[in-house]
């Protein structure tokens, strides 16, 4: 059902703010005809839906440090974003959004009406965008954030003390809806009021956030508490493990301009049937490229025929380049791959890969990173499984997200029809010789490594904020580069707080100390 277009006028309640200078709402209940006094489902859904599109595209700037994209050869880029001495203004639309969700959840918690069907999913969300936040920037407004009347310009509280609260509030929402026995929420585009898919996204979440502080020796007083409550419901309810229980959120996308998936009319314009400029602006990386050539060593790797385009129709030819180093023209770079001919047309309807049709859902966690998250908490003893067995789950699950649609054999002109994506995912697990370490959970020397380096590449195109947040954590994947511009330091380990607060919230935000890029979040190594 095309049910997108009744959510417009919500979207009016979305502003990109401080997280303190200015209020979020003013709520006059009684006034029927102010657009403020919205029916909380209508709320709802374009939060699900905008939360997951920022966690989907997350920034240009760390999906390039990811090394999954890079500027095509056509677009011009300032040394300062290749070096990392950016501004202030940078990141700040990340951080105005995630805290114009917040205050869009408080909205609907405030008008909940003892709903708590409702309340446990803003609990949930909240968790998403403010441990979003403390690991782009650290500390952050939390205990007095989104109470303008009362601190116009709050405190920012410590990182590890916000995420000691986000596992309380994890544990809150899993009890409040999993004992609500009510009405279901009707915004809930992502489990449609499924509370059994609803805990089970609640448990991978707080796996998560779970594993960010596993390696402290000074962990959070709630984690162990959190990490009883976690096993006890998980062995019950689970994780995602599949596609049914997947947090896939969709309004109701179809083919028409601005009512389709927002990240596949990012590089595909509906009305004019053809690819945008956003198509030629991005290109393919070479440390995604070359990683998945890496395994074309007996099975394949056929996920990169998925993943990117040959860069001149040639089967054999994949080219990608480090960002930060000089690039040819658009057409010497592979592109994002389209159609079933990979480079051929696309219709909306025929792709595969990350970009499938106009009215695929936006991922928000997928199974394959639940599988990855489970294969390291088991293999550091975490939870209980056989955390081989979780990694090749999540290996398959990956394969099977991307496939879709006909392919040329790299070997000639020949299609190439895949056997499925099970036999293919399987068949690259089981490859002896190459770099064995990135693939063979069974032959590798450092099997952290290897979850860790597949969860890298799994992520590829869905959510580059992840892999940012391991690598920062554990150091894998090592061939993750950010900038190779002559000169360019180390990868960030934060980002600068935004300018905003420094004009609105000047001498609390500069009681966080000096505002620079080395200074590591706290669950950092």
């Amino acid at each position: 059902m095309k049910v997108l277009t009744q959510y417009i006028l919500v979207l009016l309640l979305i502003t990109g703010v401080s997280a303190c200078s200015k209020s979020y709402f003013d709520i006059n209940d009684n006034n029927p005809n102010s657009p403020n006094n919205v029916a909380i489902d209508l709320v709802l859904s374009p939060q699900l839906r905008d939360i997951a599109y920022q966690q989907n595209m997350g920034s240009n700037d760390i999906t390039f440090w990811m090394g999954y994209l890079t500027n095509g050869g056509g677009s011009f880029v300032n040394s300062y974003v290749f070096n990392y001495t950016f501004d202030n203004k940078w990141f700040q639309n990340v951080w105005s959004s995630y805290y114009s969700y917040l205050g869009n959840l408080q909205y609907i918690d405030q008008h909940a009406n003892g709903n708590n069907f409702y309340r446990g999913i803003v609990k949930t969300m909240n968790v998403i965008c403010y441990h979003s936040l403390v690991d782009l920037f650290g500390n952050i407004p939390y205990s007095q954030a989104l109470q303008i009347d009362k601190y116009p310009t709050p405190v920012y509280d410590d990182a590890a003390a916000i995420y000691n609260d986000l596992y309380q509030q994890l544990d809150s929402a899993r009890d409040l809806i999993k004992n609500w026995t009510g009405n279901i929420p009707k915004g809930d585009i992502m489990y449609n009021g499924n509370k059994t898919n609803w805990v089970k996204f609640i448990n991978t979440l707080q796996l998560r956030l779970l594993l960010r502080v596993s390696q402290l020796s000074n962990k959070p007083p709630y984690y162990a508490t959190a990490l009883q409550n976690l096993l006890s419901s998980a062995a019950t309810d689970g994780y995602i493990s599949g596609v049914q229980t997947e947090g896939n959120v969709n309004p109701g996308f179809f083919n028409q301009s601005g009512k389709g998936n927002p990240l596949v009319e990012r590089f595909w314009n509906i009305s004019q049937n053809q690819r945008t400029a956003n198509y030629n602006s991005f290109r393919a990386n070479a440390a995604a490229v070359n990683f998945y050539w890496d395994g074309f060593n007996g099975y394949g790797d056929w996920r990169l025929y998925r993943m990117y385009a040959p860069y001149d129709n040639n089967p054999n030819h994949f080219k990608g380049a480090y960002f930060g180093m000089p690039t040819a023209n658009n057409d010497t770079l592979s592109g994002l791959a389209w159609g079933d001919n990979v480079n051929g047309s696309f219709s909306g309807t025929n792709g595969f890969g990350i970009i499938k049709n106009v009215n695929q859902p936006i991922p928000l966690i997928t199974a394959f990173e639940s599988y990855f998250l489970q294969a390291e908490a088991a293999y550091r003893n975490i939870i209980p499984g056989d955390y081989k067995a979780l990694y090749k789950d999540g290996v398959r699950a990956n394969f099977t997200y991307l496939y879709k649609g006909s392919l040329p054999d790299p070997a000639g002109n020949q299609f190439y029809q895949p056997n499925d994506a099970i036999a293919d995912a399987d068949g690259y697990m089981a490859q002896t010789t190459g770099k064995v370490n990135n693939f063979n959970i069974d032959l590798t020397t450092d099997p952290l490594q290897t979850i860790l380096s597949q969860k890298w590449i799994a992520m590829n195109g869905v959510n580059s904020f992840e892999p940012y947040a391991d690598f920062r954590r554990t150091g894998w994947p090592t061939y993750i580069y950010g900038s190779k511009y002559p000169g360019a330091p180390a990868l960030p380990k934060r980002v600068f707080y935004p300018s905003l607060e420094y004009a609105t919230n000047t001498a609390n935000v500069k009681a966080q100390g000096e505002d620079v890029l080395t200074k590591k979040i706290f669950w950092g190594r």
